[in-house]
């Protein structure tokens, strides 16, 4: 009879904490993008994430980056603190007279705010890519590294072909 009476309450300080406690944000420490040839991308993000991050919207996330983000987009690995995906054709290949050309797409932080605004977790994740960093690895050797991860650039890059 007591454990009828103290469960909508313990309901109701956990909801009241989940609306309260401010969500802290997913600080994205690094992204490492390795170019192949063909222009499919294979990417690992480091990341953290609060404990409302893991307890309710990694859980949630998870299906979503297993099976709803195409047939394009190969998932190796995903954890709490890591992911590591390939996504074919993500870098826009080109060939000219003499040269091969590689370029990658601009991102920025509120174009995927928005893509995680459609989801119901989405007001639980705040995106934080200021301290963050990008490593992006061309296939003739070149790395170009860009800090803070808000707005990324589109960047081109050439390479010499007989």
């Amino acid at each position: 009879m007591i454990f009828r009476s103290v469960m909508p309450v313990l309901v109701a300080i956990s909801l009241i904490l989940l609306l309260v406690i401010p969500a802290g944000a997913v600080s994205i420490r690094h992204i490492d993008v390795t170019v192949a040839e063909n222009g499919d991308a294979l990417i690992a993000a480091d990341y953290s994430l609060n404990w409302a991050e893991q307890a309710i919207a990694y859980p949630a996330a998870v299906p979503l980056l297993s099976g709803a983000l195409g047939k394009n987009v190969r998932v190796h690995t995903v954890s709490s603190g890591n992911t590591q995906l390939t996504i074919q054709h993500l870098v826009k290949v080109g060939q000219n007279p003499g040269t091969i050309t590689y370029k990658t797409p601009a991102f920025s932080i509120s174009d995927a705010r928005t893509e995680l605004d459609k989801y119901w977790f989405g007001n639980l994740i705040t995106l934080d890519g200021t301290s963050g960093y990008l490593t992006i690895r061309f296939p003739d050797g070149e790395i170009v590294e860009y800090r803070d991860l808000n707005a990324v650039p589109s960047f081109e890059h050439a390479v010499p072909h007989l």
